[in-house]
């Protein structure tokens, strides 16, 4: 018997769900996936549960990071356990959107690309370091003024379907 997933509106009433785009994304490919049989909702849920009592939330965290954060852990599981995916093809997408977040000017959204340049070894420390000198001087003074920079409003990375939904 077809379980229902019908989402409860008087839950969408008391405010977003999603504090980042990829969050709702991730829901919905759980949901897709689930809905085309890969895994059953019963299977998603004793695997979520199980994700949600081996990684707590961290003192860090707020609880909608921490929640996405073992949602994403319970769905590689289930995705990889299914042998949907190889850790092969992780890792590769994980050094794509490596060189993605490289090659982008600062302060623009982040768009994944494959087939962008490597990046040399060193390369993201130094840039980790230089960002914190400029932001980072131990004194307080502001780095520019309010007009210098444009207000990056919208996410900070862009999914290819995201990107066509606009277009």
């Amino acid at each position: 018997m077809p379980v229902d997933l019908t989402i409860d509106p008087r839950w969408l009433d008391k405010g977003p769900a999603f504090s980042e785009p990829w969050q709702a994304e991730a829901f919905a490919l759980t949901m897709q996936l689930s809905r085309a049989g890969h895994f059953t909702w019963a299977e998603w849920v004793e695997t979520f549960s199980s994700e949600i009592k081996a990684s707590p939330q961290h003192d860090d965290e707020d609880v909608n990071t921490a929640y996405y954060r073992q949602w994403m852990q319970a769905l590689e599981k289930i995705v990889a356990g299914r042998g949907m995916t190889t850790d092969a093809e992780v890792a590769d997408y994980q050094e794509h959107w490596k060189r993605s977040y490289f090659h982008t000017e600062h302060g623009k959204p982040v768009e994944f690309r494959k087939g962008l340049a490597p990046i040399q070894p060193g390369a993201l420390e130094a840039l980790k370091q230089e960002h914190d000198h400029h932001h980072h001087h131990g004194h307080d003074h502001d780095h520019c003024d309010a007009g210098d920079h444009e207000t990056h409003v919208g996410p900070v990375a862009v999914s290819p379907a995201l990107r066509r939904s606009q277009a």
